[in-house]
């Protein structure tokens, strides 16, 4: 009987894990190497495949009063910022800063009784025998190992596939600065994409202290640096994006700090469990965050894995389950999230018109097709 599961990686992906696999009684140990959970300040966006997801779990009050509640989005021309489309959110969409929703979960989590070793790196996995290995003499046993150490996941490499994450040619320059410095458009306070040639940028609230964080992406064959995020050169910045809105330009340049990250992503295994250990989040799926559904999919992962558990007694039975559901829509998501990517840049003026009026035409749709998504739907096909 499945009674203890070790977490491996305090993220999005294992804190709402073990918030969901402790609530529903099973006790569940935490392993992150960082001595804390603070990251580096940044955004995330939420949409409603999530955030219904949270609420059931008890956890979307809370974040409610750490977020913003943007309710709409504009997509915008690169250069003269004129709205190309837009359309209205409701409060199942919310906008926070990344430090208070990982704040939030490994409050919660211990909360209700889990814990969460920080400053602990696990050596070793026997995916076989459920054993983790902490240090020479410290190794421990659980029915269940989730593996949510992220895309550089080691323990992915060494127990699922050998395929490494991949440089997509994508950079992104990233950074925050305050909502007095908006551009002065209408609507310049909700979710704001422009498309330009060859990139594309986003910006909203976080919700904390009128912070706004901004994620400006360039098409880039080439990034050389050792780490995935140094922090940037404005003046580099400002050539790549020559040309841009004024406003926008001014803005963006405005951050304290610009750091810059090479995106990569890394090809679904073909399984997502091996033995007791399974895959979540960007260990199981990372993919460009162009549809800003990352964060979203952990999300998904963690409370399908929790209803499959919950249901199932047999653990081979309910991690096979959990694999051709998350892998079926993972594959789906990747895939539309690097299509994105190619829509957004386009950079033949004529294309780019036709690329418009397609946007005006299909954005509510396209946007409530990934919104909508609700994995109740096929968890229930599973569990008759």
């Amino acid at each position: 009987m499945l009674k203890r599961v070790a977490v491996v990686g305090a993220g999005i992906s294992g804190l709402t894990a073990g918030y969901a696999l402790q609530k529903i009684g099973l006790e569940v140990d935490i392993f992150e190497r960082s001595q804390s959970v603070t990251e580096f300040g940044a955004g995330i966006t939420l949409s409603r495949n999530a955030t219904s997801l949270l609420k059931e779990l008890g956890l979307m009050e809370l974040l409610s009063k750490k977020g913003y509640f943007p309710m709409a989005s504009y997509i915008r021309d690169y250069k003269n910022a004129n709205v190309i489309s837009a359309m209205k959110f409701d409060e199942s969409f919310i906008t926070l800063d990344r430090r208070d929703l990982v704040e939030q979960l490994a409050q919660s989590f211990e909360e209700i009784g889990g814990k969460i070793h920080y400053g602990t790196e696990v050596q070793s996995i026997n995916p076989s025998s459920g054993a983790i290995q902490i240090s020479d003499e410290n190794i421990n046993t659980y029915e269940l190992v989730l593996l949510s150490d992220g895309i550089k996941s080691s323990f992915r490499k060494e127990h699922f596939d050998n395929q490494e994450p991949q440089f997509t040619n994508y950079v992104a320059w990233r950074g925050m600065t305050t909502s007095d410095l908006l551009p002065q458009f209408e609507g310049s306070e909700k979710v704001n994409v422009y498309h330009g040639p060859g990139g594309h940028c986003v910006h909203y609230p976080t919700g904390r202290e009128g912070l706004i964080n901004f994620v400006a992406i360039e098409h880039n064959r080439s990034w050389a640096e050792e780490s995935w995020k140094v922090e940037g050169n404005k003046s580099d910045f400002l050539k790549c994006f020559q040309g841009w809105n004024e406003e926008l330009l001014l803005m963006l340049n405005s951050t304290e700090k610009l750091y810059k990250w090479g995106i990569f992503d890394r090809p679904l295994p073909s399984t997502l469990h091996q033995g007791k250990c399974v895959l979540l989040g960007d260990a199981a799926h990372p993919m460009v965050p162009f549809l800003g559904q990352g964060g979203c999919l952990a999300i998904e992962d963690a409370y399908c894995l929790m209803v499959l558990l919950g249901e199932i007694e047999d653990l081979d039975k309910a991690l096979s389950a959990y694999d051709q559901l998350r892998n079926k829509r993972a594959k789906w998501m990747q895939k539309r999230s690097k299509l994105q990517g190619l829509f957004n840049h386009i950079s033949n003026p004529l294309l780019a018109s036709a690329r418009n009026l397609v946007t005006k035409a299909t954005m509510k749709i396209s946007v409530e097709n990934i919104h909508s998504y609700n994995p109740r739907k096929e968890l229930s096909s599973i569990l008759k």
